[in-house]
């Protein structure tokens, strides 16, 4: 095999082919044997990391003395004298290896060697280098302090690393287990690294803090996660309001969410407003009134639980009903039908139930089934007279054969509304 074969080669003093089949084999500390005895140095270090470590570390003491410094370091470093490796480096000024070496150091390193390190790493500004340092030599005040004061970021891997040397929950020292949790925490709200933030707030037990910080993250499938699990009163109000901010008329998910939320809180009041607020998207949006009276008569009921009053709920669920009964009686009960049309555009503060266009709209449309185009005419310009804008509430088709049977021009109609409102601007 290629052992026997080096052996062969050895014999004939060809030791770059012996060095290559010793390698090709496993037999490094033969190849290492090898290339020291034939001054072949260049070799030496990529061969000895591969051997045991009596090899690694004794090739280092040989390449020391070579001054060979670089390959020296690394070989002491894993060949576990990291202490010596940084000894070299500092003698050798060979900062790019102590930085390196710094990342790998435990804390059983020397701590007067360690010192030294965290004193050459602050020298030179790298503060991120000493916090490592700090949490490595389980110095946590330490690393915090020099976090907090030199903006260090604070990444994951180094948030549990400290973490992990504070004492226990139930333990003695809780306290300053609470205090560096929420100075963790704090620093990562001024990063925005608001997840981390919200795990350290909640480690600390601190539900209201984790929620803020949560809430700032915008992430809207953690927070309902988040409020689910924590089972507060307050966290669920508080993701409650927060989900309410989004657009939650075109999510029915974020929608039950909301109501849930409250439900659970038994936020009565607070559950009564945003069906109110679900009536008014009823309407605006889609002019759905027998939905919003529905969410209107909800709100009532979370009132009623919440001890306020409902006298000016029930006058804007009573002129909604009145709405809905006109709308359904148009063609059985002409006369009733409008009765009530008109007593609704006669009612103060109307607009705070029912769309005041959607009333003069519903007439108007009755009078042009009729062909009743003088009455039709009277009321688009009763529209006009209130400032109200056509078109969302009528087709314009039917606004223009209206004013063709009263020989009206329809654009001279609408020219002077608009200089009318021009001047009001």
């Amino acid at each position: 095999g290629a052992y026997y074969l080096a052996s062969q080669y050895e014999a004939l003093n060809q030791a770059k082919n012996a060095i290559r089949l010793f390698e090709k084999s496993g037999r490094f500390n033969h190849a290492v044997r090898l290339a020291r005895a034939n001054g072949m140095d260049g070799e030496l270090s990529k061969l000895a990391v591969q051997s045991t470590q009596r090899v690694m570390l004794d090739t280092a003491r040989y390449l020391e003395e070579k001054k060979m410094f670089e390959h020296a370091v690394n070989l002491y470093q894993k060949g576990g004298q990291s202490s010596k490796a940084l000894e070299i480096c500092f003698e050798a000024k060979l900062f790019d290896a102590l930085r390196a070496i710094a990342d790998d150091l435990g804390s059983d390193t020397d701590p007067a060697l360690l010192s030294k390190v965290g004193d050459f790493f602050m020298s030179h500004a790298q503060y991120d280098k000493a916090v490592n340092l700090y949490i490595t030599c389980q110095k946590v005040k330490e690393a915090m302090d020099l976090c907090e004061k030199h903006k260090v970021t604070m990444t994951e891997p180094m948030a549990e690393k400290i973490t992990d040397q504070l004492p226990e929950k139930d333990a003695s020292g809780s306290d300053f287990r609470i205090q560096i949790l929420k100075r963790i925490a704090d620093l990562c709200v001024q990063q925005q690294n608001y997840h981390l933030a919200t795990k350290k707030y909640t480690q600390a037990g601190m539900k209201d803090k984790a929620m803020d910080a949560l809430l700032k993250s915008g992430d809207t499938e953690k927070i309902i996660f988040f409020a689910g699990v924590l089972r507060s009163k307050e966290i669920y109000v508080r993701a409650a309001n927060y989900l309410q901010t989004l657009n939650w008329h075109t999510d029915p998910e974020i929608m039950k969410k909301i109501i849930d939320f409250y439900t659970k809180a038994k936020a009565y009041q607070q559950l009564a407003m945003f069906y109110d607020a679900c009536s008014q998207v009823e309407i605006d949006e889609y002019r759905d009134y027998e939905k919003a009276l529905g969410a209107l008569k909800e709100s009532k009921k979370y009132m009623l639980k919440a001890d306020k009053d409902t006298s000016e709920l029930d006058r804007r669920i009573n002129m909604v009903e009145e709405f809905v009964r006109a709308r359904s009686i148009a063609k059985s009960d002409t006369q009733e039908f409008l009765k009530i049309c008109y007593q609704l555009l006669d009612q103060p503060k109307v607009d705070a139930a029912v769309q005041v266009g959607d009333v003069f709209a519903l007439l108007i449309e009755f009078y042009y089934s009729e062909e009743n185009y003088e009455q039709a005419y009277q009321l688009i310009e009763k529209m006009r007279h209130r400032r109200i804008v056509l078109g969302p509430y009528l087709d314009q088709g039917m606004v223009d054969t209206i004013h063709r049977h009263m020989g009206i021009s329809t654009a001279t109609n609408d020219d002077s509304v608009e200089e009318s409102i021009d001047e009001d601007i």
